[in-house]
């Protein structure tokens, strides 16, 4: 009969699952989002670990994703003509 795993154990199984889903040693970037009414940021573990989804200050449930910041090394500069 097997032991039931623990939450430690759980969450470490979960980060195995994702760090062989991805390539190349591609690290998970977390998602965060903002509260449409308050802007309130909040990340997505904070968001799940609630039992309605709903932002933790002013109980709004329509959210927005944050994008990620754009890297200013990837723009090319062309000269003009």
């Amino acid at each position: 009969m097997s032991k039931p795993k623990s939450d430690p154990e759980i969450e470490h199984d979960e980060e195995l699952v994702v760090k062989e889903a991805l390539p190349y040693g591609i690290k998970p970037v977390p998602v965060h989002y903002v509260c449409v009414n308050c802007g309130k940021i909040v990340s997505l573990d904070e968001l799940l670990r609630l039992p309605n989804l709903m932002c933790p200050e002013c109980g709004h449930r329509v959210f927005a994703k944050l994008r990620a910041p754009k890297i200013a090394g990837h723009l090319r500069k062309v000269k003009a003509i």
